[in-house]
């Protein structure tokens, strides 16, 4: 299978480029380091960095953009999802976006995952969450289905062998 280094970035498309800009910096610690508009694409685009993870989130508003507000329940993105080292730092988060003035759900229990998250949506109502899975839970799940998946092969392989005996 081919590597993947995680995530490098997402392009979202918001209505006002400024204020969507301003909100990822201060809420979400982004600084905006590249704007650009290409003439054939329609879009004015701000690249904004993540200094501790080099992530990036490309945003971009149209030149003749449509007016309502994002909803994940339409085709596309449900909502993007910004992994944390440590527990720990959900906690870090929900102080920070505090007093940024962010609306936000608390750090909760995540209920399709071990472990614990933050919601919040910017702007454009985009939902975004912070989370930390317990990756020793995870790495059991995928030890179990890699032996189950192991003891089928060999099953599969005698009961073949049993056939051509």
């Amino acid at each position: 299978m081919p590597k993947l280094n995680g995530a490098t970035h997402v392009n979202l498309t918001v209505r006002d480029l400024a204020r969507s800009s301003d909100w990822y910096c201060r809420a979400l610690g982004f600084t905006l380091v590249r704007e650009a508009e290409p003439e054939e694409s329609g879009f004015r685009f701000h690249t904004l960095l993540h200094e501790s993870s080099l992530a990036s989130i490309v945003l971009g508003a149209a030149r003749n953009p449509a007016t309502e507000p994002f909803d994940e329940h339409r085709v596309g993105l449900h909502h993007l999802g910004y992994h944390v080292p440590a527990r720990a730092d959900l906690d870090e988060w929900a102080g920070h976006l505090d007093g940024a003035g962010v609306a936000h759900s608390g750090v909760k229990e995540l209920f399709l995952e071990a472990g614990y998250g933050i919601w919040l949506r910017d702007p454009d109502n985009i939902w975004l969450e912070f989370y930390w899975v317990n990756a020793e839970f995870f790495m059991n799940q995928m030890r179990q289905r890699w032996r189950a998946t192991k003891r089928t092969k060999v099953a599969e392989a005698r009961k073949a062998r049993q056939w051509t005996e």
